[in-house]
């Protein structure tokens, strides 16, 4: 059980005040030519709160932030309040040339010009029936953006295929008991992993006046289900899991030969049951799920113990098997800190430190153009300075990890911690 209590509104947590425009950025290094794009992230920044106590940190308006990379100089930095009426604070994605803000269980998402200026709400084109996504999952053999959406009111949740013309193909609906909440779910090449575990929506603390009244329930069956990744939902088959939370996959894919599906996650021991304004019910780690259809059951081995969240890989990987994956360190309370990556076929971590007083958000994987090799590129990772009260951005070298940086983009502010973001090239 945890017994610590967090601030998210003090120190890096805080919201920044202004919305900055800075250009030609001051470089330390040398910034790959290769890197033409836009790195943005997107967390909350409330305006105000009425009641500090009260302030959940996934409810604070969504600011957006990015830096454009270009011929070896970092033009410009921008941050952004995101508009439309409604919070949306938890990824930023690239589809179809565009630019959308995501958030889930209600909002819709919200597009963005390529300077991070709001466009307005998007239902892409009336193709969108009711709620999206956070986390969506591209299938490399077909382009098609996979997710799993909720909402308090539903009997059900459903799997949203968006077209890579920003345009949504197919929903299916897959029924579930207590309106669970499904932050993330995971593809392979034949299948939709979908969570169903212990944090449901609660009546009460909803009657309560809770901004975010899901809570911990002991009461509902933790459960992992298989559904076709391809066609009508059917009959998902369900596996035991766990009792815990997942808010993040890393990756899932069919193991060769076996039939065993491979699901790689940051589980938490679980969440919203002491602390109700945050993600913190103890550090979570990196642990993998095989889930085997012909038994019925479901393995667990840990991968990596040290606290640990956001974790990505090569995205070109998707659904297939993956050898490396990369995250942000977690200490107690959500303390950042170093930068991490994990060989999975080789059994081994490390880890990049930044520094005193420096630590790591979201770390981001960019393959090199025409590279072959699963982590032939750079990781990138806006990186917050303590002792400045300030932010970076840093390119890695992704194969020699810990090693000095490749390049050090200054920013003129502080970006707070928050969620998520992507590389979107040009």
């Amino acid at each position: 059980m945890s017994t610590v209590t967090v601030s998210f509104l003090e120190g890096n947590f805080a919201p920044v005040e202004e919305e900055v425009t800075s250009e030609d950025l001051p470089v330390t290094g040398r910034l790959p030519e290769a890197l033409v794009g836009r790195l943005a992230r997107i967390g909350p920044n409330p305006r105000a709160v009425e009641d500090p106590a009260a302030y959940h940190w996934f409810t604070g308006e969504g600011m957006v932030h990015g830096v454009r990379l270009d011929g070896g100089r970092a033009a410009w930095y921008r941050n952004r309040w995101v508009g439309g009426g409604n919070v949306v604070n938890t990824h930023v994605i690239g589809v179809d040339g565009r630019t959308f803000a995501l958030v889930e269980a209600g909002s819709p998402p919200v597009e963005l010009t390529d300077g991070l200026d709001t466009v307005a709400p998007c239902d892409f084109g009336g193709t969108l029936d009711g709620s999206f996504t956070a986390h969506t999952h591209a299938d490399p053999a077909t382009g098609e953006l996979h997710g799993v959406t909720y909402h308090w009111s539903w009997d059900h949740v459903r799997h949203v295929v968006l077209g890579p013309d920003a345009r949504v193909r197919r929903e299916e609906r897959i029924p579930v008991p207590d309106a669970p909440m499904v932050h993330d779910c995971a593809i392979t090449e034949r299948h939709l992993v979908v969570f169903d575990l212990p944090v449901t929506f609660s009546m009460e603390a909803a009657g309560a006046g809770a901004t975010l009244p899901y809570r911990w329930n002991p009461a509902h069956p933790p459960r992992v289900g298989l559904a076709p990744l391809a066609g009508p939902a059917g009959d998902v088959q369900w596996f035991e899991a766990p009792s815990c939370y997942v808010f993040h996959t890393l990756n899932a894919y069919e193991e060769p030969g076996t039939g065993r599906v491979v699901v790689d996650v940051v589980r938490h021991p679980r969440m919203f049951a002491t602390l109700l304004t945050g993600p913190y019910e103890g550090l979570p780690w990196l642990e993998r799920w095989t889930l085997d259809p012909a038994r019925g059951s479901l393995a667990v081995d840990v991968l990596d113990d040290r606290g640990q969240e956001f974790p990505r890989i090569d995205e070109r990987l998707t659904g297939r098997p993956h050898r490396y994956g990369y995250g942000a360190s977690f200490g107690e309370g959500i303390a950042h800190g170093p930068a991490l990556k994990h060989d999975l076929v080789g059994g081994t971590s490390e880890a990049h430190e930044f520094g005193p007083g420096r630590v790591s958000l979201e770390p981001v994987f960019v393959p090199r153009p025409g590279g072959d090799a699963e982590d032939d590129g750079w990781v990138m990772a806006y990186v917050y300075d303590a002792t400045t009260d300030r932010s970076d951005v840093v390119v890695l070298d992704a194969q020699d990890f810990a090693g000095p940086p490749v390049a050090t983009v200054h920013l003129p502010v502080r970006v707070p911690f928050g969620f998520h973001g992507s590389w979107l090239p040009d």
